[in-house]
């Protein structure tokens, strides 16, 4: 919450600001801390100061105006609270808070501030009338004191098996220039006994460009400061000394929902990545080849493989003797494309996300030292960066959750597939058409069952790259499509001379006079470029269209991740219809002749 009490309308001589543009926030949060932020002085020595600092300008509370105005309730800017908070920070100004990271229900939040906000008038009144009495300056500011109490209360009953994922920070900047901020975290040395050691304070410099601007902070950047047990304080301040005009909408600590399938929620983690020394195994292989295992890792590498989690290896180190160790110590065969070399773990990060095919923000890297940690969170903020001493609680997080499929378990079997398919095309040089032919790749296609019901809920939740309609479906969304009489339910699966790729596809498709339409198609990445949508879409023409219809089309939605389907169904013809959505193709015109795949129905 903000310290709107303090707000003096004759201060306030421009009128509110407007955004200039529409924006969309961050919509997955689900649980927040909370946070009271109010006006402060960098550097402050409050009470002495008040007499001695020619900044000082009392407010109606009599402590520091540093604020022109204080804190104004903007309610032109979406938000998550209903309101922005616009400030024009004077200066040495600074937007503080007292830390508090115990996680509750987004909505509990809310209502604990609106309550509160209610409330402060009241408690300003009984401030002022104390301090008439006793002249003791620290009741006119009562219902600061109040709520930084209350914060710091509630930071001492949060668990350490419950952190934020993340701070976030939604800023929107009415200027027409960028402004530089910096997010602080520092220990609140007052209130820390001399002889305890204490962490380095946090620091992070935000860019915050004309309009609306988002900073998602990940946990394993600041949490030396906020899981020390330690208090805390948050703080905001721009650089420079010129009057800086920002409004804020969110900085708190949050945790997001987990659900993949919610609209914009934060996807499961799909691979997770693992430095060695220090981390999976105690010391440095180097100096001591003699390492062990760190205590548990064998079962968390086993539960997140058993669930479908990728796993794989980014560490310097000599690839030689660090794969040798792997080996001896029995875990290997855990790890696809390992990145053991000594190049920056960010790069290596990258080159591992394009060898498997995945969303960089489906990664999670764990790693002993900040550092590292730091250079691939700046690099890729959307990539999970998590300390090695949390590895054990790895499989408990509910981004990790995987799935309980036959399909999960021979995840890591597809893909180690998929490296000897590899290895094969090369061998074919360009012509790659020869080397799908040498594949022999067979496709099955069989009316959707009861036991397909986990795999398909699990495509249609997680597949982007070859998701044609965009749309991701909630469990019981799932159920009651599958219900539906109107739409015939196709499951896909595939395999080759090299194994099986499992169950790879899920399709519905509707009939209308002259066309058959697939209203929703999504297909795994893993058979990207193997032109199974090609022979799909022929057998149904060919196979499951007694009617002849001529035209088969396909219901597109664009998004920022299904490209790949858009890139297919124009390889194969299909045009943009012209007064409504999706894709259209006249077979007559456009065959979908696919010799080099095999396809087999079972109804």
């Amino acid at each position: 919450m903000f310290e709107f009490d303090q707000y003096d309308r004759a201060l306030d001589r421009e009128p509110p600001s407007m955004p200039r543009a529409p924006y969309a926030l961050v919509d997955d949060i689900d649980r927040l801390s909370f946070l009271a932020w109010g006006e402060h002085c960098v550097e402050c020595a409050a009470p002495a100061c008040f007499s001695t600092c020619d900044l000082y300008e009392p407010r109606p509370d009599r402590r520091c105006r540093r604020f022109v105005f204080g804190t104004r309730r903007n309610p032109h800017f979406p938000a998550r609270r209903g309101y922005g908070a616009e400030v024009v920070f004077r200066k040495w100004a600074k937007l503080e808070a007292r830390g508090n990271t115990r996680m509750q229900p987004a909505a509990a939040v809310l209502r604990r501030e609106r309550a509160l906000g209610a409330a402060l008038p009241l408690v300003n009144a009984l401030g002022r009338f104390v301090y008439w009495i006793t002249r003791d300056r620290r009741w006119s500011h009562l219902s600061l004191s109040w709520l930084e109490r209350m914060a710091r209360r509630l930071h001492r009953k949060s668990c350490a098996e419950d952190p934020p994922d993340a701070f976030v920070v939604e800023v929107y900047n009415p200027g027409e220039r960028p402004v530089h901020l910096q997010l602080l975290m520092t220990v609140t040395r007052a209130q820390v006994p001399s002889h305890r050691r204490m962490p380095a304070p946090f620091v992070a410099a935000l860019e915050l460009a004309p309009g609306y601007t988002r900073h998602v902070v990940e946990r394993a950047r600041f949490q030396a400061v906020t899981a020390s047990g330690l208090p805390f304080d948050v703080g905001l301040l721009p650089a420079g000394d010129a009057a800086t005009r920002l409004v804020f909408l969110t900085a708190d600590f949050v945790t997001f929902r987990t659900c993949s399938s919610a609209p914009g929620a934060r996807p499961d983690v799909k691979c997770v990545v693992f430095d060695l020394d220090h981390t999976l195994w105690q010391g440095i292989l180097l100096e001591n080849a003699a390492v062990v295992l760190r205590p548990g890792v064998k079962e968390v590498l086993h539960t997140l493989d058993e669930r479908g989690i990728l796993l794989s290896i980014v560490s310097k180190n000599s690839h030689e003797y660090a794969w040798a160790k792997l080996e001896a110590l029995g875990i290997a065969e855990y790890f696809l494309h390992p990145q053991i070399n000594w190049m920056p773990k960010s790069h290596n990060l990258r080159t591992l996300a394009q060898q498997l095919n995945l969303g960089i923000d489906t990664f999670a890297f764990v790693d002993d030292n900040p550092f590292e940690l730091e250079e691939v969170a700046r690099a890729f903020p959307a990539v999970e960066c998590v300390l090695a001493e949390a590895l054990a609680q790895l499989p408990s997080r509910p981004r990790y959750r995987g799935s309980t499929s036959a399909e999960a378990r021979m995840r890591r079997q597809f893909y180690q597939d998929a490296i000897q398919r590899e290895q094969v095309e090369q061998s074919y040089g360009e012509d790659y058409l020869a080397f799908l032919a040498a594949c022999q790749i067979q496709l099955d296609i069989r009316l959707f069952a009861a036991a397909d019901l986990d795999r398909v809920a699990e495509l249609v939740q997680r597949t982007n790259q070859l998701n044609f309609s965009g749309r991701k479906y909630l469990r019981d969304e799932v159920t009651a499509l599958l219900a539906d009489p109107t739409l015939e339910k196709y499951v896909l699966c595939c395999r080759d001379r090299f194994g099986s790729y499992g169950t790879v596809g899920f399709s519905m498709v509707s009939r209308r006079p002259g066309q058959l339409a697939v209203e929703d198609f999504m297909l795994s990445c893993r058979v990207q470029g193997k032109f199974l949508e090609q022979a799909f879409f022929h057998f149904l023409m060919s196979a499951r269209n007694p009617e002849g219809a001529s035209r088969l089309v396909v219901n597109f939605r664009k998004t920022d991740r299904n490209t790949p389907a858009q890139n297919v169904l124009k390889a194969l013809g299909f045009v943009a219809r012209e007064q409504e959505r999706g894709m259209v193709l006249d077979v007559t015109a456009r065959p979908l002749t696919c010799d080099s795949i095999g396809v087999t129905f079972v109804p």
